[in-house]
């Protein structure tokens, strides 16, 4: 009986799923909108650029600067700038 069962519940299953595959085959297109796959640039023109940033921004000395000013109010750092110790 229960052999059955899971039968006829593996034969649902499987009429669903091809049920929801042919319902995503036949998406609808995108809105005019939105920018098409075949008008994107290169990839490796964009992992260049991407390269390029990194190199740009990727050193230490700028993190840290960077770092040491963030919790700073502007008084503190116009004190800074000019040498003047608290």
């Amino acid at each position: 009986m229960w052999y059955y069962i899971m039968i006829v519940t593996l034969l649902l299953v499987l009429i669903w799923l091809t049920q929801v595959r042919e319902d995503f085959i036949n998406m609808p297109k995108l809105p005019e909108g939105l920018p098409n796959i075949q008008n994107l640039p290169d990839p490796t023109i964009l992992l260049k650029n991407v390269r390029n940033l990194m190199e740009k921004y990727d050193k230490p000395e700028l993190i840290n600067g960077i770092i040491q000013r963030s919790d700073k109010d502007p008084g503190q750092l116009a004190r800074m700038y000019l040498g003047i110790e608290n």
